[in-house]
């Protein structure tokens, strides 16, 4: 089969031919068909997540169940498929009660420390596939289990956002954060996007934005207070992760709002008055669970959130679509098209 494969960090993948995996009894072999690309994947290909090379990248993953392990009781060869892609246990305290995604046996995730979906055929254990509804496209699928369950999980678990909330989405016109403003507006809230580009902006307030910021330059939070009269926002959700991001969105928060940390880098630091934090929230957010991609995919399916896939590329050029990720050249998502 045909693979894109990492092997020195900080390094374009290589095209090989590897050989279709095989599986255990409580595995399935999928057909990938579309894998998404995203922020996510910058992580562990320049080796700021560390891992073991090499390995097939990749997790936003549509296809087809090509077989199935003796034991598979959740799908059959011929169904439609997408995944989670946090490698969790099933059957620890977390897992049984439908918070899969704080395992606490978690061996990874897929495309990270299993191969992923930038390959003709790849390999999950059972209990990670979910089913793609009819009317649901592979690649808009795959973008949705990640690009649009998390800020699902957001809004319905971690901010908990309610009708007429103020809610600040920063690097609004990222491949996450397009989405949550999408999913912002599904909960009834006024959204205000904010990016450092123009370009972006345009088509953040496309998808639903009532307000937006381009904050190069500027004092976010000041902006933020002149666009609620000096109240600030219920919630702010960050996907970039940096000092003057996290601060700035700390800072735009009304009293008894909430931060949703999304993106983070290594090693950032903020600093916060704790005197100023009153009844204020800050809070992270780890992933979705498979019942949140299941309601993701119903979403799309009724057409209430639409994937925001405006550049796709053959697997064969999963390096370009890196450079243009890296450069922050990129709206929305982009997605590789694998097999027909």
């Amino acid at each position: 089969m045909r693979a894109m494969v990492l092997h020195e960090f900080s390094k374009p993948l290589r095209l090989e031919d590897r050989p279709v995996p095989e599986i255990k009894p409580d595995e399935v072999l999928i057909k990938v068909k579309a894998c998404g690309s995203g922020l996510t994947l910058r992580w562990f290909r320049t080796g700021l997540r560390g891992g073991i090379l090499p390995r097939i990248i990749g997790h936003e993953v549509g296809g087809v169940v090509e077989k199935a392990g003796s034991v598979v009781t959740e799908c059959k060869p011929g169904d439609r498929v997408t995944l989670s892609f946090y490698l969790f246990c099933g059957h620890c305290r977390f897992c049984v009660t439908g918070r899969e995604t704080l395992c606490e046996n978690l061996k990874g995730q897929v495309g990270f420390d299993i191969d992923g979906g930038y390959a003709e055929y790849m390999k999950v254990p059972s209990r990670n596939v979910v089913r793609i509804p009819d009317g649901v496209g592979f690649a808009e699928a795959g973008i949705t289990a990640d690009a649009i369950a998390t800020p699902w999980h957001v809004a319905k678990e971690r901010a908990r956002i309610k009708p007429n909330d103020n809610v600040l989405v920063i690097g609004a016109g990222g491949g996450v954060g397009i989405h949550m403003v999408q999913v912002a507006k599904v909960f009834g809230a006024r959204v205000i996007g904010v990016d450092v580009s123009d370009e972006k902006l345009v088509v953040v307030r496309q998808f639903g934005a009532d307000e937006v910021i381009n904050a190069k330059g500027k004092n976010m939070a000041e902006e933020v207070k002149k666009l609620t009269g000096g109240r600030g926002v219920d919630t702010a959700v960050d996907f970039v992760g940096m000092k003057d991001t996290l601060e700035g969105a700390f800072s735009s928060l009304a009293e008894a709002g909430t931060l949703v940390i999304v993106g983070t880098w290594p090693d950032t630091k903020i600093e916060i008055n704790p005197r100023r934090v009153s009844e204020r929230v800050i809070t992270g957010n780890r992933y979705a669970t498979r019942q949140e991609i299941r309601e993701s995919l119903e979403l799309v399916r009724r057409g209430v959130v639409k994937p925001v896939i405006l550049n796709t590329f053959p697997l064969e050029e999963a390096n370009r679509a890196h450079e243009l990720i890296d450069g922050m050249k990129l709206i929305g998502r982009a997605a590789l098209i694998v097999s027909d």
